[in-house]
């Protein structure tokens, strides 16, 4: 019995043409569906990563840029990060300030490669498995390409520092996991060398690398290879364990206390495995797990009925949704075992390449559950909420998506039609569960850019917004204040484009008017600088034509009545009423803020171009408040 319910013809016959047509129908029906799907997200996925991917310095960034710009390479490169030992995503780090002034373009663009290809690894796996059907196939690309790009995933997608340090690794262990399939499909040891490789990469980009290696372990086991091969995989750990704890510079960080209570660390792996569950549905129960995206539910597409089916489940079986996704937990965690203990003990069983993929990433994620549930577990007694929090969701993420892969072939292995259409329902389901929380991050995303491109605006026109930037214990503001500094002095990320030191400077070229440039602005509040003292204003507006060449060539300013350029502006936000977009269009919106504001003074929005030439007359900025429903 295959996925989508289609009888054996060895149990029943050879049916007549005319018989098969309604199964053949289905069968392609369902295929369709889940690769439509699997094609939405990809596709709605990229476009909000390449339209709102952040491109300025935001969050702990403040903290470890000042730390790696103010030593020399390549110490700058081995020092450790949040407690992570990120060496190789510093080295791209390191070459993306030396030649590309910081502007975040190599994270971001690597971070997005590397994403995309672990979620084709899953699909160019899955198109190999010709012993499943085109349903069952489709629907094994959907779950490989939601779980690692759909938005549920965007607080790591969308961040260009994270994406570097979260999808390295997570390509990292699909090759690991590859590979050492390979050393047992070919029997030849040679292939643990680079799925160690592959872990060695993984564990130098952030703290989970490290459960790579137990999970190549554990599947060399499940394979049955040879018991001294073990020996390459436990070395090779062996050493980078010394030197991520001990031999490279500031080793202290990295090292911190386990607390060990054994039945706290099992609740909390459970709680940590079954956040995709409560942030894409059982979290929306009341109380929710994040007021900001359950209010944000009623205004997309199927959101309400995401959150009255939570809210209903939660009614109906008198637990909250904690426990239930707690039970879900457990049940997911059992069910992997189980099948894990099926290809360990029973010597018939001999996974493909595809469920040798899904067992490396079921491992990889209970391994890392065992090292967050007893590193953090104080942590997580002092903020229970985090333990699903959306920094952690990826790596849970990838064990459902290896275990559903994994049921699928137990489906069709155990050939029952009740087995069969529950898998198939709860996969026709799942996409349309997933999407409002596409929508809603999507929206989160276009936000968070704008904020980004607010903190840039501001500072580079010399002003300071506390509000638009880190405070807590990610970065303090004496962080956040060295780091600009050395931006500025450097001529990095914000700071690249030396257009912010003719800030305060008079204008002393031609202005002009064209018709082939207009744009509107009015000021949205007026604010005292908390740094200087200084009276300034936060402006917003639209470029109505000629937004191509003033990306391209120049800047928006403001220059007030005495030619001095007062202020500059960024693009910040499309106009429109979706952010769940299907292309990449221009940002037509901006953001800007005005030094020495006066309620009674003239500004007039320019476009100043960075080579020779007239600044254009854009229009004024409206002194007045505008009324926002």
């Amino acid at each position: 019995m295959a996925i989508n319910g289609l009888p054996d013809s060895r149990e029943h016959g050879s049916p007549s043409p005319l018989a098969a047509l309604p199964a053949i129908v289905s069968k392609y029906l369902l295929a369709s569906w889940f690769l439509g799907w699997s094609i939405f997200f990809a596709w709605t996925s990229i476009c909000a990563i390449l339209n709102f991917s952040l491109r300025q310095p935001t969050s702990d960034e403040f903290v470890i840029y000042h730390t790696f710009l103010s030593l020399p390479f390549p110490t700058n490169v081995l020092q450790p990060g949040s407690g992570h030992r990120p060496i190789f995503p510093n080295l791209l780090i390191e070459a993306e300030n030396r030649w590309f002034a910081a502007d975040h373009s190599l994270q971001f663009v690597f971070g997005l490669f590397c994403a995309a290809w672990t979620a084709l690894v899953v699909a160019l796996c899955t198109w190999r498995e010709r012993t499943l059907s085109p349903a069952a196939r489709a629907a094994c690309i959907l779950l490989g390409t939601l779980c690692v790009l759909g938005l549920v995933n965007g607080r790591m997608l969308l961040h260009s520092y994270e994406s570097v340090h979260v999808y390295l690794l997570t390509l990292a262990v699909a090759l690991a996991g590859i590979a050492t399939f390979e050393a047992w499909q070919r029997q030849r040891w040679h292939w643990l060398l680079w799925a160690c490789a592959a872990c060695t990469v993984a564990m130098f980009c952030f703290g989970s690398g490290v459960a790579s290696f137990p999970a190549v372990i554990v599947l060399a086991f499940a394979l049955r290879l040879p018991a001294r091969w073990y020996a390459i995989p436990t070395a090779t750990l062996a050493i980078c364990l010394f030197l991520y704890l001990f031999a490279l510079p500031g080793d202290q960080g990295v090292r911190s206390v386990l607390a060990f209570r054994p039945l706290d660390s099992i609740l909390v792996a459970a709680d940590w495995i079954s956040s995709p569950w409560a942030r894409l549905w059982l979290g929306h129960a009341p109380p929710p797990l994040e007021d900001s995206f359950t209010n944000a539910m009623p205004y997309v597409r199927l959101g309400p009925q995401v959150v009255a089916s939570a809210t209903w489940l939660q009614d109906v079986s008198g637990l909250s949704w904690r426990m239930l996704t707690r039970i879900t937990g457990f049940l997911g965690i059992a069910l992997f075992l189980l099948v894990l203990g099926r290809f360990a003990f029973v010597r018939a069983a001999r996974p493909t390449r595809l469920q040798a993929l899904a067992l490396m990433f079921c491992l990889f994620a209970l391994a890392t559950a065992a090292v967050i549930s007893l590193g953090r577990l104080d942590y997580f007694g002092k903020y229970p909420e985090q333990v699903w929090a959306d920094r952690y969701v990826v790596w849970p993420n990838l064990f459902w998506c290896g275990l559903a892969i994994l049921l699928v072939f137990e489906v069709r292995r155990l050939q029952r039609k009740v087995l069969a259409a529950a898998g198939a329902a709860m996969l026709i389901v799942f996409p349309i569960v997933a999407l409002p929380t596409q929508y809603a991050y999507a929206g989160w995303a276009a936000i968070v850019y704008r904020m980004s491109q607010q903190a840039a605006a501001i500072t580079r026109s010399g002003l300071f917004e506390p509000n638009l930037f880190p405070n807590g214990d990610d970065a303090k503001p004496d962080d956040v204040q060295r780091s600009l500094a050395l931006f500025r002095q450097r001529h990095l990320a914000m700071f690249a484009d030396a257009m912010f030191e003719r800030v305060g400077g008079v204008w002393s070229g031609p202005t002009e008017r064209s018709d082939r440039f207009a744009a509107e602005a009015h000021v949205y509040n007026t604010f005292d600088d908390p740094l200087s003292g200084i009276h300034a204003a936060h402006f917003e507006g639209e470029v109505i034509s000629g937004v191509a060449e003033i990306q391209r060539d120049g800047q928006l300013a403001v220059l007030d009545e005495d030619n001095r350029i007062a202020g500059l502006a960024e693009f910040s936000y499309v106009v429109g009423d979706s952010a769940l977009l299907y292309d990449t269009p221009r940002k037509t919106g901006f953001d800007g803020y005005i030094r020495d504001y006066r309620d009674d003074g003239r500004y007039a929005l320019v476009f100043l171009p960075r080579a020779q030439g007239p600044a254009i007359l854009l229009g004024t900025v409206a002194p007045h408040l505008p009324t926002r429903e």
